[in-house]
């Protein structure tokens, strides 16, 4: 299991990377989701719990939020925090230290980076994230995950650096 756990951890932290470097919102989401996926798999096979909560309400919230810009459904306010609302209360169901809320309110800020229309700002938001799902990762024993955690904060700033020298060359 431990083995499975790394390879699926492996593959998301490669689907994250992708993330970092998108400049569109719809490619964004759909590198995510297929994080999620591989994270859900990932945390199932380490035991985690308060990890798979997270990332199995964000194979949905994506699956909405894709549709956003082309369905009216899809573009209500309603679906931001529905997902919030739905995260903490599974997380809560499930709550046993303090390490479990830590997933569940970096999923919040998620959700929110997700549904606004603003790449840069998504990114920023992010990095707060990382380091929720680092101490989580921390506290799982999620060696890939930590990795990645890093591997996602760097990315960012690789990008910010990027977008830096851009604007300073025109």
């Amino acid at each position: 299991m431990e083995i499975a756990a790394q390879i699926f951890g492996l593959f998301a932290m490669l689907s994250l990377f992708i993330i970092y470097q998108q400049k569109s919102r719809k490619k964004i989401i759909i590198a995510k989701l297929s994080a999620d996926i591989c994270w859900v798999a990932h945390y199932l096979c380490l035991g985690g719990i308060a990890g798979i909560i997270p990332n199995m309400v964000g194979i949905f919230r994506e699956l909405v939020f894709i549709n956003r810009k082309d369905k009216a459904w899809a573009n209500k306010l309603v679906w931001p925090v529905l997902f919030i609302a739905i995260n903490f209360g599974l997380g809560m169901t499930t709550f046993h230290s303090f390490y479990n809320i830590l997933p569940i309110a970096a999923s919040a800020f998620v959700t929110v980076s997700l549904w606004i229309d603003n790449p840069r700002l998504t990114k920023i938001i992010t990095i707060p994230v990382c380091i929720a799902f680092m101490i989580y990762d921390f506290y799982v024993k999620s060696y890939i995950g930590m990795i990645n955690e890093t591997i996602s904060i760097l990315s960012i700033i690789i990008f910010f650096i990027k977008e830096g020298k851009k604007t300073h060359e025109q």
